[in-house]
């Protein structure tokens, strides 16, 4: 008896999925003013379910517009992303410092304001400031410059990716790529204004010693 009542539940279960409609989908054409095609892309496509069966969402881009297809619901959320994101972005500058670390001076008065920070994080017996790099630009732009300083020279290059917030509550996200003879470094990291990051430390530069690379977002009013 408990094995019938099982059976005649799964064929309900059966019937009712068969019966069920697939979802209703829409197509709708967005716009961009400041984002590119690309970056657009990857913000929507979460939003887009191109495996749901017998109804599968679909994104396509074209020149400075992004054609969806997809339920209403989604089109309404993939809308008020792009009007979060999609809009004039202030001015990003990047204060970077290549700091060598052991084997230098006790204490550097130039990194005095970081120098406590790297004494929490590191073991090292001293640090002193080798390079220093500016990067000025916005959201989704890059650069490449060439820093000098013992040890280099160093190879800097910076993407800035996304600035999310406003003000003071804003954070910058970047990709950094620092080269140097005989080694490199990569990472990508959200940083909030007006905070300084240690992004990391690897042996390279002088003799004997490690470079830890720093940076500092601030944002530029014009």
């Amino acid at each position: 008896m408990k094995a019938r009542f099982m059976l005649a539940l799964s064929l309900l279960g059966l019937l009712a999925a068969c019966g069920r409609s697939p979802a209703r989908l829409e197509t709708r054409t967005f716009a961009l003013h400041y984002l590119d095609l690309w970056t657009a892309q990857r913000m929507v496509e979460p939003y887009v379910d191109s495996a749901r069966p017998g109804a599968k969402g679909a994104v396509s881009a074209t020149m400075n517009t992004l054609t969806v297809r997809e339920t209403a619901d989604n089109l309404d959320r993939i809308a008020r992303v792009l009007a979060q994101y999609d809009h004039s972005q202030p001015g990003v500058r990047l204060t970077f410092k290549v700091i060598e670390a052991d084997g230098a001076a006790p204490s550097d008065t130039s990194i005095r304001d970081i120098e406590a920070t790297l004494r929490t994080l590191f073991r090292f017996r001293g640090y002193k400031l080798i390079s220093e790099g500016l990067v000025v630009g916005a959201q989704n732009s890059r650069s490449t410059q060439t820093l000098g300083g013992s040890g280099g020279p160093y190879v800097l290059q910076t993407s800035i990716e996304w600035v999310t917030g406003s003000g003071d509550s804003a954070t910058i996200h970047v990709e950094v790529h620092l080269a140097f003879p005989g080694g490199e470094f990569v990472t990508t990291v959200g940083i909030p204004v007006g905070k300084t990051a240690v992004l990391g430390n690897v042996k390279g530069g002088p003799p004997n010693s490690a470079l830890i690379l720093t940076v500092r977002p601030d944002l530029v009013t014009n």
